[in-house]
């Protein structure tokens, strides 16, 4: 965190049994606090997230290159897991799947329990 960062406070709800995995992993050592899991946790994810590098691609060809990449994977897929495996913008593939869902070319998955 630079100088000029000011932190923020989060609150997320866990179940007992993530909290007692947790509360495990503080007692062995691993970590100092739940907040020391928490800071790690998300560091990790985020460094998960970014991506390494980017194409610069049309819209359309986005279109064409997230056919090809459901077609070789079928089955639910989220926008953030096409961007990271295609190597593109995430704003340009949300804006493709969401043409090619208005033009019916793919259709959204069903939520769980719906």
């Amino acid at each position: 965190m630079s100088r000029k960062e000011q932190p923020y406070q989060i609150a997320v709800r866990l179940t007992h049994s993530e909290y007692g995995r947790i509360e495990e992993m503080i007692a062995a050592g691993i970590f100092r606090s739940a907040a020391d899991f928490a800071r790690k946790a998300v560091r990790d994810k985020l460094r998960e997230a970014e991506p390494i590098a980017v194409r610069d691609t049309s819209r359309s060809h986005a279109e064409k290159l997230i056919d090809g990449y459901l077609t070789k994977h079928p089955g639910p897929h989220s926008a953030w897991e096409i961007a990271e495996a295609l190597g593109l913008d995430f704003r340009t593939t949300l804006e493709a799947i969401k043409r090619m869902i208005d033009s019916g070319r793919i259709h959204k998955a069903r939520s769980e329990g719906r």
